[in-house]
């Protein structure tokens, strides 16, 4: 071992010349118990050797095939003494050394001193930051990780290290930001294209409506296994690049006799699952039906972006009474479109590749908070929240779907955010995507300008 400023040996010295992520952070808000999430369970640690003081631990990891070693390290404490000092010189040391560092902070105690003083030093590194919202451990906690934006260091990563929630998109994020990763190497290819979900009840033709949408451009570029049993995917390539259908076995081979409609059902929901927007294929000469219904309400519980494909148009007969009352019962789920299309004669097929691929782009959508604050102020200006409540600030915490966090009063009736959404909705172009509001009583810290 070298000095107490050298670089471990690891086994024989290559762990050195791996990219570096630093994890740091004040005492109790996890940072070990992350470390151990995202690497332990998962049984990617190669090695684990001590540092050079018993509170500095590295770890050589692997992720979605880039390796690198994480060095976890003691709490840091702004007016450290004692041996309080050693363990923050070696936080310190290991900031300086990272490519990556990991700002781990507690979003059920909100920001404290310590965190602002890291924040103001970490603005200064080289080093790539995130900041790592930890303990939260539900959705209702989502906005809780949204008043660390005050720390000026980027959009929070919501996570619970006790309970694994949100580890794997961590480290998707720490693999994007290792040196040498290009915009999405190091991710796998299912991550890498807009996914799309075909769904909808048999014989509506969503085998004969993927066929046009792949044969027609004659640009397939290769299939392969999907992360479901007997999935596959098929790749393709559209002008404004490649997409990826999911689960398109199901598609396209007979289903087994029995059980048909149960396995439909299943099938369906793990491809929209799995997928960034879901396709959701109707017989037009049927209407939208009950269980139409039923598909769109869970791609809008999954938080999936929704494209509505009024199959079999050419056996419509009053098409115009038809088509108005189409778009009345979908404007529901989200205003989602309604494209018409016959699968048979190849009819506004032509159009879908590109309002897939724009629906796609507003589903991961990002607004800024400027944008977001004037949005939620001329709403509250045009119909104020029951109850005299006045939402001060407003921020974007994620997208894919986009999720709103809004402060300064408790959640308003259901009838209100409705109200709200829609606001939102209309102002930045959001047709067919969930929208998520969360509601925070009280103001963040040094937010709202």
């Amino acid at each position: 071992m070298g000095s107490g400023d050298g670089e471990p040996e690891g086994r024989g010295g290559p762990a050195a010349r791996l990219p570096t992520v630093a994890v740091v952070g004040r005492q109790n808000v996890g940072k070990s118990t992350l470390a151990n999430r995202l690497f332990g369970r998962r049984e990617a640690i190669a090695h684990e050797s001590p540092g050079v003081t018993r509170d500095r631990i590295e770890l050589e990891a692997e992720w979605r095939g880039r390796r690198f070693r994480v060095v976890d390290t003691g709490g840091f404490a702004a007016r450290a003494r004692g041996v309080d000092t050693l363990v923050a010189r070696q936080a310190e040391l290991a900031t300086q050394r990272a490519d990556v560092v990991l700002l781990v902070v507690d979003a059920q105690t909100g920001e404290q001193e310590e965190d602002a003083a890291l924040a103001r030093r970490l603005r200064r590194s080289r080093a790539a930051v995130l900041v790592v919202a930890n303990k939260v451990d539900s959705d209702r906690d989502e906005a809780d990780a949204a008043r660390f934006f005050t720390l000026g260091l980027g959009e929070p990563v919501a996570v619970s290290a006790l309970h694994g929630r949100g580890a794997g998109d961590l480290l998707d994020r720490i693999v994007a930001l290792l040196p040498g990763t290009d915009a999405q190497e190091g991710l796998e290819e299912d991550d890498a294209e807009p996914r799309f979900a075909i769904v909808g009840r048999p014989n509506v033709g969503k085998s004969s409506l993927f066929n046009r949408l792949v044969g027609e451009e004659r640009s397939v570029v290769y299939e392969d296994a999907g992360t479901t049993r007997d999935a596959v995917d098929a790749v393709v390539s559209w002008p404004d690049g490649q997409v990826r259908f999911v689960d398109t076995a199901g598609l396209r081979r007979p289903s087994r006799t029995e059980g048909v409609e149960y396995y439909g059902y299943v099938r369906a929901v793990r491809a929209i699952e799995r997928a960034h927007v879901a396709v959701l294929v109707l017989d037009a000469s049927e209407g939208f039906t009950a269980e139409d219904r039923k598909i769109a309400a869970r791609v809008m519980e999954t938080g999936r972006g929704l494209a509505v494909i009024a199959n079999k148009w050419d056996l419509v007969e009053e098409k115009d009474r038809t088509y108005k009352e189409m778009v009345e019962a979908v404007a529901v789920f989200s205003g989602a479109s309604v494209w018409r299309t016959s699968a048979l004669t190849g009819a506004g097929v032509g159009r879908l590749p590109s309002g897939l691929v724009d629906l796609h782009e507003r589903w991961g959508r990002r607004v800024p908070t400027s944008e977001v604050n004037r949005v939620l102020s001329e709403a509250q200006d045009e119909r104020p929240a029951p109850g005299g409540i006045r939402y001060r600030y407003g921020t974007q915490v994620s997208a894919g779907p986009p999720t709103f966090v809004l402060f300064g009063g408790r959640p308003p009736p259901a009838s209100y955010q409705r109200f709200l959404e829609g606001r939102l909705r209309r102002a930045f172009d959001l047709g067919g995507v969930p929208i998520r509001l969360r509601f925070r009583a009280k103001r963040p810290r040094g937010g709202g300008r």
